[in-house]
Protein backbone atom coordinates (compact mmCIF):
# COMPACT_ATOMS: atom_id res chain seq x y z
CA UNK A 1 0.00 0.00 0.00
CA UNK A 2 2.79 2.41 0.91
CA UNK A 3 4.52 1.81 -2.41
CA UNK A 4 1.34 2.69 -4.31
CA UNK A 5 0.86 5.75 -2.14
CA UNK A 6 4.43 6.86 -2.84
CA UNK A 7 3.90 6.47 -6.59
CA UNK A 8 0.76 8.61 -6.43
CA UNK A 9 2.41 11.32 -4.35
CA UNK A 10 5.46 11.47 -6.62
CA UNK A 11 3.18 11.70 -9.66
CA UNK A 12 1.15 14.55 -8.17
CA UNK A 13 4.29 16.49 -7.26
CA UNK A 14 5.83 16.03 -10.73
CA UNK A 15 2.67 17.04 -12.60
CA UNK A 16 2.13 20.07 -10.38
CA UNK A 17 5.71 21.31 -10.81
CA UNK A 18 5.58 20.60 -14.55
CA UNK A 19 2.35 22.55 -14.93
CA UNK A 20 3.73 25.51 -13.00
CA UNK A 21 6.89 25.47 -15.12
CA UNK A 22 4.96 25.33 -18.42
CA UNK A 23 2.75 28.23 -17.38
CA UNK A 24 5.48 30.30 -15.74
CA UNK A 25 5.21 33.08 -18.34
CA UNK A 26 1.41 33.13 -18.55
CA UNK A 27 -0.71 35.83 -16.98
CA UNK A 28 0.90 38.81 -18.67
CA UNK A 29 -2.23 39.45 -20.72
CA UNK A 30 -5.56 37.78 -21.46
CA UNK A 31 -4.37 36.15 -24.69
CA UNK A 32 -1.47 34.35 -23.01
CA UNK A 33 -3.35 33.39 -19.82
CA UNK A 34 -6.76 32.39 -21.18
CA UNK A 35 -5.84 31.22 -24.72
CA UNK A 36 -2.21 30.12 -24.40
CA UNK A 37 -1.12 32.77 -26.86
CA UNK A 38 -3.26 31.15 -29.60
CA UNK A 39 -0.48 28.71 -30.38
CA UNK A 40 -2.04 25.24 -29.98
CA UNK A 41 -1.79 22.63 -32.73
CA UNK A 42 -4.38 19.95 -33.43
CA UNK A 43 -2.68 17.18 -31.45
CA UNK A 44 -2.49 19.22 -28.24
CA UNK A 45 -6.11 20.36 -28.68
CA UNK A 46 -7.39 16.82 -29.31
CA UNK A 47 -5.58 15.22 -26.38
CA UNK A 48 -6.51 18.04 -24.00
CA UNK A 49 -10.13 17.96 -25.12
CA UNK A 50 -10.29 14.19 -24.58
CA UNK A 51 -8.72 14.49 -21.13
CA UNK A 52 -11.12 17.25 -20.10
CA UNK A 53 -14.21 15.52 -21.45
CA UNK A 54 -13.50 12.10 -19.94
CA UNK A 55 -12.80 13.20 -16.35
CA UNK A 56 -12.77 10.69 -13.50
CA UNK A 57 -16.56 10.25 -13.54
CA UNK A 58 -16.60 7.58 -16.26
CA UNK A 59 -13.77 5.66 -14.56
CA UNK A 60 -15.53 5.55 -11.19
CA UNK A 61 -19.25 6.08 -11.82
CA UNK A 62 -19.26 5.05 -15.49
CA UNK A 63 -17.59 1.73 -14.78
CA UNK A 64 -20.16 0.97 -12.09
CA UNK A 65 -23.00 1.94 -14.42
CA UNK A 66 -21.58 -0.23 -17.21
CA UNK A 67 -21.90 -3.21 -14.87
CA UNK A 68 -25.67 -2.61 -14.94
CA UNK A 69 -26.31 -1.02 -18.34
CA UNK A 70 -23.63 -2.83 -20.33
CA UNK A 71 -22.26 -1.37 -23.55
CA UNK A 72 -25.06 1.23 -23.61
CA UNK A 73 -23.07 3.15 -21.00
CA UNK A 74 -20.74 4.37 -23.77
CA UNK A 75 -23.55 6.23 -25.57
CA UNK A 76 -22.68 9.61 -23.98
CA UNK A 77 -19.09 9.31 -25.20
CA UNK A 78 -19.94 8.13 -28.72
CA UNK A 79 -22.64 10.73 -29.27
CA UNK A 80 -20.49 13.37 -27.59
CA UNK A 81 -17.64 12.67 -29.97
CA UNK A 82 -19.98 12.76 -32.95
CA UNK A 83 -21.34 16.15 -31.95
CA UNK A 84 -17.85 17.53 -31.40
CA UNK A 85 -17.13 16.89 -35.06
CA UNK A 86 -20.40 18.60 -36.03
CA UNK A 87 -19.40 21.57 -33.87
CA UNK A 88 -16.07 21.67 -35.71
CA UNK A 89 -17.99 22.16 -38.95
CA UNK A 90 -20.71 24.64 -38.02
CA UNK A 91 -19.42 26.61 -35.01
CA UNK A 92 -15.63 26.55 -34.75
CA UNK A 93 -15.01 28.64 -37.90
CA UNK A 94 -17.40 31.30 -36.56
CA UNK A 95 -15.73 31.33 -33.15
CA UNK A 96 -12.21 31.66 -34.58
CA UNK A 97 -13.26 34.34 -37.08
CA UNK A 98 -14.99 36.37 -34.35
CA UNK A 99 -11.73 36.63 -32.36
CA UNK A 100 -13.50 35.90 -29.06
CA UNK A 101 -11.70 35.01 -25.82
CA UNK A 102 -14.54 33.09 -24.16
CA UNK A 103 -17.46 31.12 -25.58
CA UNK A 104 -20.13 33.39 -23.95
CA UNK A 105 -18.75 36.34 -25.91
CA UNK A 106 -20.31 34.84 -29.05
CA UNK A 107 -23.74 35.34 -27.44
CA UNK A 108 -22.90 39.02 -27.02
CA UNK A 109 -21.99 39.27 -30.70
CA UNK A 110 -25.15 37.43 -31.79
CA UNK A 111 -27.64 38.74 -29.21
CA UNK A 112 -26.62 41.16 -26.41
CA UNK A 113 -24.46 41.55 -23.32
CA UNK A 114 -27.27 40.42 -21.01
CA UNK A 115 -27.39 36.99 -22.66
CA UNK A 116 -23.61 36.70 -22.27
CA UNK A 117 -23.93 37.47 -18.57
CA UNK A 118 -26.74 34.96 -18.12
CA UNK A 119 -24.66 32.28 -19.85
CA UNK A 120 -21.86 33.04 -17.42
CA UNK A 121 -24.36 32.61 -14.58
CA UNK A 122 -25.51 29.26 -15.94
CA UNK A 123 -21.92 28.08 -16.20
CA UNK A 124 -21.21 29.26 -12.67
CA UNK A 125 -24.18 27.25 -11.37
CA UNK A 126 -22.99 24.13 -13.18
CA UNK A 127 -19.45 24.60 -11.90
CA UNK A 128 -20.64 25.12 -8.32
CA UNK A 129 -22.72 21.94 -8.54
CA UNK A 130 -20.02 19.86 -10.20
CA UNK A 131 -16.94 20.86 -8.21
CA UNK A 132 -17.94 19.06 -4.97
CA UNK A 133 -19.07 16.08 -7.04
CA UNK A 134 -15.68 15.87 -8.75
CA UNK A 135 -13.90 16.14 -5.40
CA UNK A 136 -16.09 13.40 -3.94
CA UNK A 137 -15.50 11.15 -6.95
CA UNK A 138 -11.73 11.50 -6.80
CA UNK A 139 -11.66 11.10 -3.04
CA UNK A 140 -13.56 7.84 -2.85
CA UNK A 141 -11.40 6.39 -5.63
CA UNK A 142 -8.26 7.07 -3.61
CA UNK A 143 -9.77 5.98 -0.30
CA UNK A 144 -11.17 2.75 -1.77
CA UNK A 145 -7.91 1.78 -3.41
CA UNK A 146 -5.87 2.29 -0.26
CA UNK A 147 -8.70 0.85 1.87
CA UNK A 148 -8.96 3.92 4.06
CA UNK A 149 -12.33 4.62 5.72
CA UNK A 150 -14.70 6.55 3.46
CA UNK A 151 -15.93 9.23 5.83
CA UNK A 152 -16.46 13.01 5.59
CA UNK A 153 -13.14 13.84 7.24
CA UNK A 154 -11.07 11.68 4.89
CA UNK A 155 -13.00 12.93 1.84
CA UNK A 156 -12.15 16.51 2.76
CA UNK A 157 -8.48 15.67 3.36
CA UNK A 158 -8.11 14.02 -0.05
CA UNK A 159 -10.06 16.87 -1.70
CA UNK A 160 -7.61 19.33 -0.17
CA UNK A 161 -4.67 17.39 -1.62
CA UNK A 162 -6.30 17.46 -5.06
CA UNK A 163 -6.86 21.20 -4.84
CA UNK A 164 -3.27 21.86 -3.81
CA UNK A 165 -2.09 20.12 -6.98
CA UNK A 166 -4.51 20.75 -9.82
CA UNK A 167 -5.65 24.07 -8.38
CA UNK A 168 -2.17 25.51 -8.19
CA UNK A 169 -1.00 25.04 -11.78
CA UNK A 170 -4.38 25.72 -13.37
CA UNK A 171 -4.88 28.97 -11.45
CA UNK A 172 -1.31 30.24 -11.79
CA UNK A 173 -0.31 28.67 -15.12
CA UNK A 174 -3.29 29.51 -17.33
CA UNK A 175 -4.57 27.55 -20.33
CA UNK A 176 -1.12 26.65 -21.65
CA UNK A 177 -0.31 24.79 -18.42
CA UNK A 178 -3.67 23.03 -18.62
CA UNK A 179 -3.33 21.90 -22.24
CA UNK A 180 0.29 20.70 -22.03
CA UNK A 181 -0.24 18.77 -18.77
CA UNK A 182 -3.39 17.25 -20.28
CA UNK A 183 -1.32 15.82 -23.13
CA UNK A 184 0.98 14.03 -20.68
CA UNK A 185 -1.87 12.86 -18.48
CA UNK A 186 -3.84 11.33 -21.34
CA UNK A 187 -0.95 8.97 -22.01
CA UNK A 188 -0.93 7.80 -18.38
CA UNK A 189 -4.72 7.56 -18.31
CA UNK A 190 -4.91 5.41 -21.44
CA UNK A 191 -2.05 3.08 -20.48
CA UNK A 192 -3.51 2.56 -17.01
CA UNK A 193 -7.03 1.97 -18.27
CA UNK A 194 -5.91 -0.52 -20.92
CA UNK A 195 -3.88 -2.40 -18.28
CA UNK A 196 -7.00 -2.90 -16.13
CA UNK A 197 -9.01 -3.98 -19.19
CA UNK A 198 -6.34 -6.40 -20.40
CA UNK A 199 -5.92 -8.18 -17.05
CA UNK A 200 -9.67 -8.30 -16.48
CA UNK A 201 -10.31 -9.75 -19.92
CA UNK A 202 -7.69 -12.43 -19.31
CA UNK A 203 -9.22 -13.37 -15.93
CA UNK A 204 -12.72 -13.75 -17.34
CA UNK A 205 -11.57 -15.91 -20.26
CA UNK A 206 -11.27 -13.51 -23.17
CA UNK A 207 -14.06 -11.98 -25.21
CA UNK A 208 -15.91 -15.29 -25.51
CA UNK A 209 -15.81 -15.78 -21.74
CA UNK A 210 -17.03 -12.23 -21.18
CA UNK A 211 -19.89 -12.61 -23.65
CA UNK A 212 -20.97 -15.89 -22.06
CA UNK A 213 -20.77 -14.56 -18.50
CA UNK A 214 -22.49 -11.23 -19.12
CA UNK A 215 -25.13 -12.24 -21.66
CA UNK A 216 -26.04 -10.81 -25.06
CA UNK A 217 -28.19 -7.99 -23.65
CA UNK A 218 -25.10 -6.39 -22.10
CA UNK A 219 -23.70 -5.72 -25.56
CA UNK A 220 -26.55 -3.62 -26.94
CA UNK A 221 -25.91 0.07 -27.56
CA UNK A 222 -29.63 0.89 -27.84
CA UNK A 223 -31.59 -0.88 -25.11
CA UNK A 224 -35.38 -1.39 -24.82
CA UNK A 225 -37.63 1.52 -23.87
CA UNK A 226 -38.28 0.08 -20.39
CA UNK A 227 -34.58 -0.16 -19.52
CA UNK A 228 -33.94 1.82 -16.29
CA UNK A 229 -30.48 3.05 -17.32
CA UNK A 230 -30.19 3.83 -21.05
CA UNK A 231 -33.51 3.23 -22.84
CA UNK A 232 -33.31 4.12 -26.51
CA UNK A 233 -36.14 6.61 -25.95
CA UNK A 234 -33.78 8.54 -23.66
CA UNK A 235 -30.65 8.17 -25.78
CA UNK A 236 -32.46 9.38 -28.91
CA UNK A 237 -33.15 12.28 -28.87
CA UNK A 238 -32.43 13.26 -25.22
CA UNK A 239 -28.81 12.16 -24.93
CA UNK A 240 -28.13 13.26 -28.50
CA UNK A 241 -29.45 16.76 -27.78
CA UNK A 242 -27.35 17.03 -24.63
CA UNK A 243 -24.27 15.95 -26.55
CA UNK A 244 -24.99 18.51 -29.26
CA UNK A 245 -25.45 21.40 -26.85
CA UNK A 246 -22.32 20.39 -24.94
CA UNK A 247 -20.26 20.31 -28.13
CA UNK A 248 -21.67 23.59 -29.44
CA UNK A 249 -21.13 25.82 -26.40
CA UNK A 250 -19.32 24.08 -23.53
CA UNK A 251 -16.89 26.66 -22.19
CA UNK A 252 -14.31 24.34 -20.70
CA UNK A 253 -14.30 22.04 -23.74
CA UNK A 254 -14.12 24.67 -26.46
CA UNK A 255 -11.78 27.10 -24.69
CA UNK A 256 -8.72 25.25 -26.01
CA UNK A 257 -10.15 25.44 -29.54
CA UNK A 258 -10.18 29.22 -29.22
CA UNK A 259 -6.45 28.95 -28.50
CA UNK A 260 -5.77 27.17 -31.81
CA UNK A 261 -3.24 28.70 -34.17
CA UNK A 262 -5.71 28.46 -37.08
CA UNK A 263 -9.11 27.05 -38.07
CA UNK A 264 -7.68 23.76 -39.37
CA UNK A 265 -5.91 23.11 -36.08
CA UNK A 266 -9.12 23.75 -34.12
CA UNK A 267 -11.29 21.56 -36.37
CA UNK A 268 -8.78 18.71 -36.55
CA UNK A 269 -8.29 18.87 -32.79
CA UNK A 270 -12.01 18.39 -32.17
CA UNK A 271 -12.05 15.49 -34.65
CA UNK A 272 -9.11 13.85 -32.88
CA UNK A 273 -10.99 14.23 -29.61
CA UNK A 274 -13.95 12.43 -31.17
CA UNK A 275 -11.74 9.52 -32.27
CA UNK A 276 -10.16 9.28 -28.81
CA UNK A 277 -13.57 9.11 -27.12
CA UNK A 278 -14.13 5.73 -28.80
CA UNK A 279 -11.38 4.44 -26.48
CA UNK A 280 -13.89 4.73 -23.65
CA UNK A 281 -15.23 1.33 -24.70
CA UNK A 282 -11.97 -0.26 -23.53
CA UNK A 283 -11.10 2.14 -20.72
CA UNK A 284 -14.23 1.89 -18.58
CA UNK A 285 -17.23 0.29 -20.33
CA UNK A 286 -15.90 -3.22 -20.94
CA UNK A 287 -13.97 -3.14 -17.62
CA UNK A 288 -17.28 -2.31 -15.94
CA UNK A 289 -18.99 -5.32 -17.50
CA UNK A 290 -16.04 -7.51 -16.54
CA UNK A 291 -15.93 -6.21 -12.98
CA UNK A 292 -19.65 -6.77 -12.45
CA UNK A 293 -19.17 -10.47 -13.26
CA UNK A 294 -16.04 -10.96 -11.18
CA UNK A 295 -17.05 -8.83 -8.18
CA UNK A 296 -20.86 -8.85 -7.99
CA UNK A 297 -20.83 -7.97 -4.29
CA UNK A 298 -18.89 -4.70 -4.73
CA UNK A 299 -20.77 -1.37 -4.81
CA UNK A 300 -20.86 0.09 -8.36
CA UNK A 301 -18.95 3.27 -7.54
CA UNK A 302 -16.19 1.21 -5.88
CA UNK A 303 -15.85 -1.29 -8.72
CA UNK A 304 -12.96 0.32 -10.62
CA UNK A 305 -10.84 0.82 -7.50
CA UNK A 306 -11.47 -2.82 -6.57
CA UNK A 307 -10.28 -3.99 -9.98
CA UNK A 308 -7.11 -1.93 -9.71
CA UNK A 309 -6.38 -3.35 -6.28
CA UNK A 310 -7.15 -6.96 -7.25
CA UNK A 311 -5.78 -7.09 -10.80
CA UNK A 312 -2.50 -5.22 -10.63
CA UNK A 313 0.73 -5.68 -8.64
CA UNK A 314 1.90 -3.14 -6.09
CA UNK A 315 3.46 -0.10 -7.74
CA UNK A 316 1.66 -0.64 -11.04
CA UNK A 317 -1.68 -0.17 -9.27
CA UNK A 318 -0.36 3.14 -7.93
CA UNK A 319 0.52 4.22 -11.46
CA UNK A 320 -2.97 3.30 -12.69
CA UNK A 321 -4.51 5.26 -9.86
CA UNK A 322 -2.32 8.14 -10.98
CA UNK A 323 -4.02 7.73 -14.36
CA UNK A 324 -7.40 8.08 -12.69
CA UNK A 325 -6.18 11.20 -10.95
CA UNK A 326 -4.97 12.42 -14.33
CA UNK A 327 -8.57 12.16 -15.55
CA UNK A 328 -9.80 14.12 -12.54
CA UNK A 329 -7.10 16.75 -12.83
CA UNK A 330 -7.55 17.17 -16.58
CA UNK A 331 -11.24 17.89 -16.16
CA UNK A 332 -10.94 20.19 -13.18
CA UNK A 333 -7.98 22.21 -14.48
CA UNK A 334 -9.99 23.05 -17.60
CA UNK A 335 -13.05 23.97 -15.56
CA UNK A 336 -10.98 26.20 -13.30
CA UNK A 337 -9.39 27.98 -16.24
CA UNK A 338 -12.74 28.39 -18.00
CA UNK A 339 -14.38 29.74 -14.84
CA UNK A 340 -11.53 32.23 -14.38
CA UNK A 341 -11.96 33.38 -17.99
CA UNK A 342 -15.72 33.88 -17.71
CA UNK A 343 -15.51 35.77 -14.42
CA UNK A 344 -12.56 37.91 -15.52
CA UNK A 345 -13.67 38.77 -19.06
CA UNK A 346 -17.46 38.47 -19.04
CA UNK A 347 -18.73 39.11 -15.50
CA UNK A 348 -16.27 41.39 -13.70
CA UNK A 349 -16.24 44.12 -16.38
CA UNK A 350 -19.99 44.55 -15.78
CA UNK A 351 -19.21 45.75 -12.27
CA UNK A 352 -15.86 47.39 -13.04
CA UNK A 353 -16.00 48.84 -16.53
CA UNK A 354 -12.52 50.37 -16.28
CA UNK A 355 -10.85 47.28 -14.80
CA UNK A 356 -7.40 46.52 -16.17
CA UNK A 357 -6.52 43.13 -17.64
CA UNK A 358 -4.31 42.37 -14.64
CA UNK A 359 -7.13 43.17 -12.22
CA UNK A 360 -9.65 41.08 -14.15
CA UNK A 361 -7.29 38.09 -14.27
CA UNK A 362 -6.70 38.36 -10.52
CA UNK A 363 -10.46 38.42 -9.81
CA UNK A 364 -10.92 35.36 -12.00
CA UNK A 365 -8.21 33.51 -10.09
CA UNK A 366 -9.74 34.44 -6.72
CA UNK A 367 -13.21 33.29 -7.78
CA UNK A 368 -11.85 29.97 -9.02
CA UNK A 369 -9.95 29.54 -5.75
CA UNK A 370 -13.12 30.18 -3.76
CA UNK A 371 -14.98 27.55 -5.77
CA UNK A 372 -12.23 25.03 -5.01
CA UNK A 373 -12.63 25.69 -1.29
CA UNK A 374 -16.39 25.19 -1.65
CA UNK A 375 -15.70 21.88 -3.38
CA UNK A 376 -13.65 20.65 -0.43
CA UNK A 377 -16.33 21.60 2.11
CA UNK A 378 -19.32 20.22 0.19
CA UNK A 379 -17.81 17.02 -1.25
CA UNK A 380 -18.92 14.66 1.59
CA UNK A 381 -22.60 15.51 1.11
CA UNK A 382 -22.72 13.68 -2.23
CA UNK A 383 -22.40 10.38 -0.39
CA UNK A 384 -26.04 10.83 0.62
CA UNK A 385 -27.46 10.72 -2.91
CA UNK A 386 -28.68 7.32 -4.12
CA UNK A 387 -28.53 7.82 -7.91
CA UNK A 388 -24.89 7.02 -8.49
CA UNK A 389 -22.12 9.37 -9.51
CA UNK A 390 -22.28 9.06 -13.28
CA UNK A 391 -26.00 9.70 -13.59
CA UNK A 392 -25.63 12.80 -11.44
CA UNK A 393 -22.81 14.10 -13.63
CA UNK A 394 -24.86 13.58 -16.79
CA UNK A 395 -27.96 15.20 -15.32
CA UNK A 396 -26.24 18.28 -13.91
CA UNK A 397 -24.16 18.87 -17.04
CA UNK A 398 -27.09 18.24 -19.38
CA UNK A 399 -29.64 20.49 -17.76
CA UNK A 400 -27.35 23.37 -16.92
CA UNK A 401 -26.27 23.74 -20.55
CA UNK A 402 -29.72 23.15 -22.09
CA UNK A 403 -31.00 26.78 -22.45
CA UNK A 404 -27.64 28.00 -23.70
CA UNK A 405 -27.50 25.23 -26.27
CA UNK A 406 -30.93 26.21 -27.55
CA UNK A 407 -29.76 29.82 -28.02
CA UNK A 408 -26.61 28.77 -29.86
CA UNK A 409 -28.27 26.25 -32.16
CA UNK A 410 -31.35 28.29 -33.06
CA UNK A 411 -29.38 31.54 -33.14
CA UNK A 412 -26.89 29.98 -35.56
CA UNK A 413 -29.50 29.16 -38.20
CA UNK A 414 -32.57 31.35 -37.51
CA UNK A 415 -31.71 34.99 -38.11
CA UNK A 416 -35.04 36.32 -36.80
CA UNK A 417 -34.40 35.38 -33.16
CA UNK A 418 -33.12 38.30 -31.11
CA UNK A 419 -31.58 39.34 -27.79
CA UNK A 420 -34.91 39.63 -25.97
CA UNK A 421 -35.74 36.04 -26.88
CA UNK A 422 -32.31 34.83 -25.80
CA UNK A 423 -32.53 36.56 -22.41
CA UNK A 424 -36.00 35.14 -21.77
CA UNK A 425 -34.85 31.64 -22.77
CA UNK A 426 -31.75 31.73 -20.58
CA UNK A 427 -33.60 33.16 -17.57
CA UNK A 428 -36.52 30.71 -17.71
CA UNK A 429 -34.15 27.83 -18.44
CA UNK A 430 -31.96 28.68 -15.47
CA UNK A 431 -34.92 28.63 -13.07
CA UNK A 432 -36.53 25.49 -14.52
CA UNK A 433 -33.33 23.49 -14.65
CA UNK A 434 -32.16 24.31 -11.14
CA UNK A 435 -35.64 23.39 -9.93
CA UNK A 436 -35.63 20.06 -11.78
CA UNK A 437 -32.05 19.06 -10.95
CA UNK A 438 -32.49 19.84 -7.25
CA UNK A 439 -35.92 18.22 -6.84
CA UNK A 440 -35.03 15.09 -8.82
CA UNK A 441 -31.65 14.61 -7.13
CA UNK A 442 -32.27 15.44 -3.46
CA UNK A 443 -34.60 12.74 -2.03
CA UNK A 444 -36.35 15.08 0.40
CA UNK A 445 -37.41 17.34 -2.51
CA UNK A 446 -38.88 14.65 -4.79
CA UNK A 447 -42.41 15.66 -3.77
CA UNK A 448 -41.97 18.90 -5.73
CA UNK A 449 -42.17 17.00 -9.04
CA UNK A 450 -45.39 15.67 -10.59
CA UNK A 451 -45.46 11.87 -10.72
CA UNK A 452 -45.24 11.71 -14.51
CA UNK A 453 -42.10 13.87 -14.47
CA UNK A 454 -40.51 12.00 -11.57
CA UNK A 455 -41.07 8.66 -13.35
CA UNK A 456 -39.37 9.75 -16.58
CA UNK A 457 -35.70 9.12 -17.22
CA UNK A 458 -34.06 12.55 -17.11
CA UNK A 459 -33.10 12.25 -20.79
CA UNK A 460 -36.70 11.40 -21.73
CA UNK A 461 -37.77 14.74 -20.24
CA UNK A 462 -34.98 16.60 -22.04
CA UNK A 463 -36.68 16.98 -25.47
CA UNK A 464 -39.83 18.41 -23.87
CA UNK A 465 -37.83 21.16 -22.21
CA UNK A 466 -35.93 21.79 -25.46
CA UNK A 467 -39.25 22.32 -27.30
CA UNK A 468 -40.47 24.63 -24.52
CA UNK A 469 -37.33 26.76 -24.61
CA UNK A 470 -37.29 26.92 -28.42
CA UNK A 471 -40.89 28.13 -28.27
CA UNK A 472 -39.91 30.83 -25.76
CA UNK A 473 -36.92 31.93 -27.87
CA UNK A 474 -38.88 32.12 -31.11
CA UNK A 475 -42.08 33.47 -29.53
CA UNK A 476 -40.47 36.34 -27.62
CA UNK A 477 -38.34 37.19 -30.67
CA UNK A 478 -41.40 37.43 -32.93
CA UNK A 479 -43.15 39.69 -30.42
CA UNK A 480 -40.22 42.10 -30.36
CA UNK A 481 -38.13 43.94 -32.94
CA UNK A 482 -35.89 41.97 -35.33
CA UNK A 483 -32.18 41.91 -34.50
CA UNK A 484 -30.19 44.77 -36.05
CA UNK A 485 -27.83 43.89 -38.92
CA UNK A 486 -24.72 44.16 -36.73
CA UNK A 487 -26.01 41.25 -34.61
CA UNK A 488 -26.03 39.01 -37.68
CA UNK A 489 -22.55 39.96 -38.87
CA UNK A 490 -20.95 37.16 -36.82
CA UNK A 491 -22.93 34.66 -38.92
CA UNK A 492 -22.08 36.13 -42.29
CA UNK A 493 -19.00 38.28 -42.78
CA UNK A 494 -15.89 37.53 -40.72
CA UNK A 495 -14.64 40.59 -38.82
CA UNK A 496 -11.11 39.83 -40.01
CA UNK A 497 -9.33 37.54 -42.52
CA UNK A 498 -9.26 33.89 -41.50
CA UNK A 499 -6.12 31.81 -41.33
CA UNK A 500 -7.31 28.38 -42.41
CA UNK A 501 -3.86 26.87 -42.07
CA UNK A 502 -2.15 24.60 -44.60
CA UNK A 503 -4.56 22.34 -46.48
CA UNK A 504 -2.09 19.50 -47.19
CA UNK A 505 -2.81 16.42 -49.35
CA UNK A 506 -6.32 14.93 -49.40
CA UNK A 507 -5.50 12.16 -46.90
CA UNK A 508 -4.53 14.73 -44.28
CA UNK A 509 -7.57 16.95 -44.60
CA UNK A 510 -10.31 17.32 -42.03
CA UNK A 511 -13.20 16.28 -44.30
CA UNK A 512 -11.55 12.99 -45.32
CA UNK A 513 -11.01 11.91 -41.71
CA UNK A 514 -14.46 13.17 -40.74
CA UNK A 515 -15.98 10.72 -43.21
CA UNK A 516 -13.81 7.93 -41.77
CA UNK A 517 -15.01 8.84 -38.28
CA UNK A 518 -18.70 8.85 -39.32
CA UNK A 519 -18.29 5.40 -40.89
CA UNK A 520 -16.72 4.10 -37.65
CA UNK A 521 -19.55 5.45 -35.47
CA UNK A 522 -22.29 4.15 -37.76
CA UNK A 523 -20.51 0.79 -37.90
CA UNK A 524 -20.53 0.51 -34.10
CA UNK A 525 -24.27 1.16 -33.90
CA UNK A 526 -25.01 -1.31 -36.71
CA UNK A 527 -22.84 -3.98 -35.08
CA UNK A 528 -24.21 -3.55 -31.56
Amino acid sequence: MYIDLTVVVVYLVIVTLFGLWVGRNSGKDKASYFLGGKSFGWVLIGFSLFATNISIGPFVGGTGLAGKAGLAQINPELLGGLMLTVSALIFIPLFIRSNIYTIPQFLELRFNSASKLLFGGLFACQFVFSMPLAMYTGSIAILELFQFPVNPENIRIVSLLIVLTVGSYSVFGGLKAVVVTDFVQVLIMVVGGLAVFGVGLYKIGGFSGLYEAAGADQFELLRPSDDPYFPWTAVIPGQMLHSAFFAFCSIQILQRALGAKDVNAAQSGLLLGGFLKILGIFLFTLPGIIGAQLFPEVAPDSLYATMIREFLPVGISGLVLAGMLAALMSSQDSGINAMSAVVALDVWPVFRKQASEREAIMVGKLFAGGTLIWGILAAPFFAEFPEGIYNMILKIAGYMILPTGVCYLVGRFVKRVNGAGAVATLAVGLVLNIYYVASSTIPSLRWLLPDWVANLHFYELYPFLVVLLVAILVGVSLLTAPPPPEKLACLQTPPKPVDLGPAGPWYRRFHFWWVVYIVAIVGLYLAF
